[in-house]
């Protein structure tokens, strides 16, 4: 299992047609190394980012940074363009120091994504325009603590996979597109949820008493298991916990983000989800 992949639930059958290729979202991807243990939430309409950042003489800088599109990227045709808006909800670099924040490349800036040993660098998501110079996002000077930058499909080179790349403080964040169809559209099996819903239940009382980093390992996994099995959901919160969570010394700071994720997650259900009637009930 790939611990650094947040994989995307869902998307349509890959097709050809009189406009061109149509290409889809597989999964969202980020990098190994997350230096500044950066948590994020990202799907096919866009995404969050937080985390700190320790400056020498130990100043911390604090950063939450939003993406949005302009359009749902499930899928991209031949000739599609759409509007990528990279902000800070808030950004405080300290100390005065000076760094870019956040940016976002083409797919001409990805040579390699660990995880995708097969993948090609091409030129098929070109950047055709942007708001932002070459720092991207950043705070040191006012008016640029937001961006938007517009990127087009188009087919340059045939090649399985093509991707653009976010970059906050370092730590990658890849949009990854290519063939393949979809998998089959079915109801979920009720008792797959009731699971799901056990195992986060069992997560919440675990970082509330402060078990041990092992057994909400073990955890983790198991519900990682049944969301595969939903065929619906998102596994993109709960393996970015498990690489976090590893070796934990306190994992009772864990307690607040995984009660969220589980209030969300009855949203993600409903919206995402075809359940039987039972679950319905």
């Amino acid at each position: 299992m790939k611990n650094f992949i947040f994989p995307i639930v869902f998307f349509t059958l890959l097709i050809f047609n009189v406009n061109g290729q149509t290409i889809n979202l597989q999964e969202v991807v980020q990098g190994s190394v997350n230096k500044n243990n950066a948590k994020v939430r990202a799907d096919s309409q866009g995404g969050t980012v937080t985390f700190d950042r320790t400056y020498q003489s130990g100043c911390i800088g604090s950063y939450n940074i939003k993406w949005t599109f302009s359009k749902d990227l499930t899928s991209l045709r031949e000739g599609d363009e759409f509007t990528v808006t990279l902000s800070c909800i808030s950004c405080n670099t300290p100390c005065g120091f000076k760094w870019k924040i956040a940016n976002v490349f083409s797919s001409n800036n990805v040579t390699k994504i660990e995880g995708f040993p097969s993948y090609k660098s091409n030129g098929n998501i070109i950047m055709i325009s942007k708001t932002a110079g070459s720092y991207g996002v950043h705070d040191w000077n006012p008016g640029h603590t937001s961006h938007s930058y517009t990127f087009k499909y188009s087919q340059k080179k045939d090649v399985p996979l093509t991707a653009f790349k976010f970059v906050f403080a370092g730590h990658s964040v890849y949009y990854v597109f290519g063939k393949g169809s979809a998998p089959s559209v079915q109801a979920t099996n009720c008792h797959t949820l009731l699971g799901l819903g056990k195992l986060v239940a069992s997560l919440e009382i675990g970082a509330l008493e402060g078990y041990g980093w092992d057994w909400m390992d073990r955890t983790i996994d198991f519900a990682l298991n049944h969301i595969a099995a939903t065929n619906c959901l998102s596994s993109t919160y709960l393996t970015g916990l498990k690489s976090r969570i590893n070796k934990a010394q306190n994992t009772k700071v864990f307690y607040a983000e995984i009660q969220d994720y589980s209030q969300s997650l009855e949203t993600e259900v409903a919206t995402s989800c075809s359940a039987c009637s039972a679950c319905q009930n």
